[in-house]
């Protein structure tokens, strides 16, 4: 295959990198949240978007080990974000919630990203948001495929 702009693997990587590593700057959220490490936040994200979870679910989703999991909600709870509970159904097991600081962080990020949503569809051509669209929804299938493969085999 000839490499060229669109082919070229590093420039997609660095590409990739650029939009990751400015997204927050578009993205603007709380000073309290600025105090937060990448995986505390994502962790908070996660929890945002898919609702209290238990540590093992936690773990599975990040590809880390419980006792590191463990390590970041400890970090997260003594900030305040989020909160432990027993489960009802399995007084065992202990269920990881936001907390009113942490719904107020998810919240402001969400206001945000949808802000900058509405921008992005105001800019950009409703051609190039279909193939844009199609690009996006592959990549992110190849991901979570690549990593039920990763997580089936354990590497």
């Amino acid at each position: 295959m000839i490499e060229d702009d669109k082919t070229d693997k590093p420039a997609i990587l660095e590409t990739v990198f650029d939009l990751l590593r400015n997204f927050t700057q578009f993205i603007s959220y709380s000073n309290e949240a600025a105090e937060l490490k990448t995986m505390e936040f994502y962790l908070l994200l996660y929890i945002g978007l898919k609702g209290p979870q238990n540590m093992s679910a936690l773990a599975k989703a990040y590809l880390m080990t419980k006792s590191n999991i463990t390590v970041l909600v400890d970090d997260l709870e003594n900030k305040s974000y989020v909160g432990r509970e027993k489960s009802e159904r399995d007084r065992r097991v202990t269920i990881i919630k936001l907390t009113r600081k942490g719904e107020a962080v998810f919240k402001e990020f969400s206001k945000n990203f949808s802000e900058l949503i509405d921008i992005f569809l105001e800019n950009v051509q409703e051609d190039d948001l279909v193939v844009m669209t199609d690009g996006f929804e592959r990549i992110a299938r190849l991901v979570v495929q690549r990593g039920l493969k990763r997580r089936k085999s354990g590497s």
